[in-house]
C-alpha cells in the first residue's frame, strides 16, 4: 500500500512537472513569435525607411518675360500701409529673371495620382501666415490637414481675413495691429486650392491647399520644388499657378531613387 501510494504520489508529481514543462514551452514559444514580429516588423519598417524616393526640378518660364512685369499697387487707402512699406508689387506671377532659364515662383507641386494608401509621416508643425508690410506671406500656403496655421498681424493697422473655400469653414475674422505673438490658430480640412483676401486692402490675397499627405512643395524665389520620402512606384504629379493653370507629368521611381523633372510653362 505504501509502495502504492507512493507510485500514485510520483504519478500526480510527474504530470504536474509535464504541466509545467508545458506551460514554459508554450511561453517559450510565445516569446518566440513575439520576438520573431518584432524582427519582421523592424526589417519592414527599415525597408520602409529605404523606400525614400525624391522627385525634383524646376518650373521654368518660357515666352515673353516683359508682359509679367510686377506692377506697383495703390496702397494709398490706408496710411499706415503706405508708411510700413511705399511700393507693394502685384503677386499673380513672379519670375527669376536672373536665372536661365527662367523660374516661377509660388508654384504648387504635388503628388495627384499613384499614392493609394501611402500616407507617409505627418506634418505637425505650425505653419505661420503673416501680415507684413500689408501684404500676406507666403503668398502660396501647403500644409497638411491637423496642422496648425497660425495667422498673425505684424503691422501697425488692422486687417481682415477672409477665407473664400468650399469644404473648410469660411473664417472671416479682423485682427488687431501689433498681434505677432497672439495670432489665430485654425485646423483645416483637405481642400484643393482656395483664395484668402483682406475685405479691408483689397490687394492682398493669398491661395491656401490643405493636403491628406505630405507630398507637396512650392516654389521659392530660386522656382524649385522637392518632395521627398515617396516609396517606390508610379505617380502623376501637379504643378499649379494661379495664372500659368495646372500641369501634370507622369514619373516612376525606384527604391530610394531621385528623378528630377521639370515643369515648363509657356502661356500664349
Amino acid at each position: 500500500m505504501r509502495g502504492g501510494r507512493h507510485s500514485s504520489t510520483n504519478t500526480r508529481r510527474g504530470a504536474g512537472h509535464e504541466k509545467q514543462r508545458s506551460g514554459k514551452m508554450k511561453r517559450i514559444t510565445t516569446v518566440s513569435i513575439l520576438a520573431a514580429g518584432i524582427i519582421l516588423g523592424t526589417l519592414s519598417a527599415g525597408a520602409r525607411a529605404e523606400d525614400n524616393g525624391v522627385v525634383k526640378g524646376k518650373v521654368i518660364f518660357k515666352g515673353d518675360a516683359e508682359k509679367y512685369k510686377r506692377t506697383t499697387l495703390d496702397t494709398s487707402k490706408d496710411a499706415n500701409c503706405k508708411k510700413s512699406k511705399d511700393k507693394i508689387g502685384s503677386y499673380e506671377v513672379i519670375l527669376n529673371k536672373k536665372s536661365d532659364p527662367i523660374t516661377v515662383q509660388n508654384v504648387l507641386v504635388s503628388i495627384k495620382e499613384g499614392l493609394g494608401d501611402k500616407k507617409g509621416t505627418p506634418k505637425t508643425d505650425t505653419v505661420k501666415l503673416s501680415q507684413h508690410g500689408c501684404e500676406y506671406t507666403p503668398h502660396m500656403i501647403a500644409l497638411m490637414e491637423g496642422q496648425t496655421l497660425k495667422v498673425v498681424n505684424e503691422d501697425d493697422t488692422n486687417h481682415n481675413i477672409h477665407f473664400l473655400p468650399k469644404k473648410n469653414e469660411e473664417f472671416n475674422f479682423s485682427q488687431p495691429k501689433k498681434d505677432p505673438d497672439a495670432g489665430k490658430d485654425l485646423k483645416l480640412v483637405a481642400e484643393p486650392v482656395f483664395k484668402i483676401k483682406c475685405d479691408v486692402h483689397p490687394w492682398m490675397g493669398a491661395h491656401v491647399a490643405v493636403f491628406n499627405h505630405p507630398f507637396f512643395s512650392v516654389t521659392g524665389e530660386a522656382g524649385t520644388f522637392e518632395i521627398k520620402g515617396l516609396p517606390p512606384g508610379k505617380y502623376v504629379v501637379e504643378a499649379w499657378h494661379e495664372t500659368f493653370g495646372t500641369q501634370t507629368m507622369n514619373v516612376e521611381i525606384g527604391t530610394g531613387a531621385t528623378v528630377e523633372k521639370d515643369f515648363t510653362f509657356e502661356p500664349k
